[in-house]
């Protein structure tokens, strides 16, 4: 994880408010990832990331997995049965033609264990997730305070 230079925050909140032409953190393919960002862990070990992956195909693709040298990296979603809520491990997630798929808290998002160093603000978090059509696709997520997350992704369109 390297030092994230504070004008760089600042480029990626533009280019995620209303009104102002959304960026990519990068594309492959008929894919678009979004929003990428994780939240300063609480504990020196674990942390989550979050992005928004918009597909403009006219083919469904399918998130096979997530790698990050940060530490071990799984997909995870959010299940609730009465009033007991749990995470659980998804082994892929599927993406719609001219689908959304929006990883945030209480959701779907990636569980980054076994880290090397605590995500600390200002530092950023290298990611790789594959694909079944678009193959690979390599992004840096900020690591930003919570409520920096929770501001980035409401700000975020709907899909």
């Amino acid at each position: 994880m390297k030092r994230y230079a504070a004008s760089l925050l600042a480029l990626v909140a533009a280019a995620c408010t209303p009104g102002s032409d959304r960026v990519p953190v990068a594309a492959a393919g008929d894919l678009a990832v979004y929003d990428a960002c994780a939240p300063a862990a609480a504990a020196p070990d674990v942390g989550s990331l979050y992005f928004t992956v918009v597909n403009g195909g006219n083919e469904p693709d399918t998130l096979l997995g997530v790698a990050s040298p940060a530490g071990t990296a799984m997909l995870h979603d959010v299940i609730t049965e009465g009033e007991l809520t749990s995470m659980v491990h998804v082994p892929t997630v599927e993406i719609a033609p001219h689908g959304t798929l929006a990883l945030a808290p209480g959701s779907y998002h990636v569980m980054l264990s076994n880290l090397g160093e605590p995500l600390r603000l200002g530092d950023t978090v290298s990611v790789t997730l594959t694909f079944a059509r678009a193959g690979q696709v390599r992004f840096v997520a900020p690591v930003l305070t919570y409520t920096g997350v929770v501001e980035l992704l409401e700000r975020r369109p709907e899909p």
